[in-house]
């Protein structure tokens, strides 16, 4: 009798252990397919602060698993200033947009956030330390370096465990990726130009830099196409929803196009209003897409 009891434990912490696997990962895949893409702790110049710190502070600011999760939900679902805890995040890189993603997929996000371990963010901090410069914000660039220092030191590689990965790796610290062109005309290159693009944008505006903005604004609105190849492989995984990712990416173009025609004219209120709307129509093809064409972009 005792052996059996054993047994049915046993089994039971078993079926739990897969159980709470499968959760992590398929927490972890929303996460990538919704969030990596800004809060990817290599890009320069940072889109959204990485989730290492994002992490740390709501454990901070919850008594446990379960009021972690509900507050980055609460959050998540209707993002605004004064819910914020990063409040220098939103500083220096504004209010997150709504990810448009289903109240139980971001519960099951937050709490893949809550449990894994993620990598200590030296790229994004060498990053944001070389905006903070650019912008000749020394307080804010001093701030960061003292937190680099105490937390990635002066070692030429870190090693950590990748939280978009889920693997061990070892990155040098001191290099970053380059942006992309689309030379090849890869769906990735094009979508990485673009994300290069819109941050110039970005930052013009905030430096409100008119001729920059234009620029970038120009660059969006007539960016490079994939190959035929690609496109074909695109057309393969969307199918019936072709028509309305094309109509997607024209949308983008006419606000691009708007955005550089207000920054000619030197119009602010009107280049951060489509701006806003610009990024909006972005997150509602990503969140829409995106995970019909994840292969296509590897």
């Amino acid at each position: 009798m005792k052996k059996i009891i054993l047994l049915a434990i046993a089994m039971l912490f078993t079926a739990n252990a897969y159980a709470d696997e499968k959760k992590m990962a398929e927490g972890k895949s929303l996460f990538k397919e919704n969030c990596f893409v800004c809060h990817n702790a290599d890009l320069d110049p940072p889109q959204a602060p990485p989730m290492f710190g994002v992490q740390k502070h709501y454990k901070r600011a919850t008594a446990d698993r379960d009021a972690f999760i509900e507050k980055v939900t609460t959050f998540a679902m209707d993002p605004t200033e004064d819910k914020a805890i990063l409040k220098m995040a939103v500083d220096h890189l504004g209010v997150m947009p709504n990810p448009g993603v289903e109240e139980a997929d971001v519960r099951k996000i937050a709490a893949y956030i809550h449990d894994e371990t993620f990598a200590k963010p030296c790229g994004h901090m060498k990053a944001a330390m070389k905006m903070a410069k650019s912008e000749g914000d020394l307080k804010h660039f001093n701030k960061i370096k003292k937190n680099f220092n105490r937390m990635c030191g002066n070692n030429s590689s870190s090693t950590a465990r990748c939280g978009s990965c889920g693997t061990n790796s070892v990155r040098p610290s001191s290099t970053l990726p380059a942006p992309s062109s689309a030379e090849d005309g890869t769906l990735k290159q094009v979508m990485q130009q673009l994300g290069q693009d819109y941050s110039d944008l970005d930052r013009a505006i905030l430096l409100e830099d008119f001729e920059t903005a234009e620029k970038a604004a120009h660059t969006i609105a007539f960016h490079d196409k994939p190959s035929m190849g690609q496109r074909m492989k695109i057309l393969a995984s969307l199918r019936l929803e072709m028509s309305d990712f094309k109509k997607a990416d024209e949308k983008v173009h006419a606000l691009a196009v708007e955005i550089e025609q207000a920054a000619k004219a030197k119009d602010m209120p009107l280049l951060i209003k489509r701006q806003s709307q610009m990024l909006s129509a972005c997150m509602a093809c990503h969140t829409s897409y995106r995970s019909r064409v994840i292969d296509i972009l590897k």
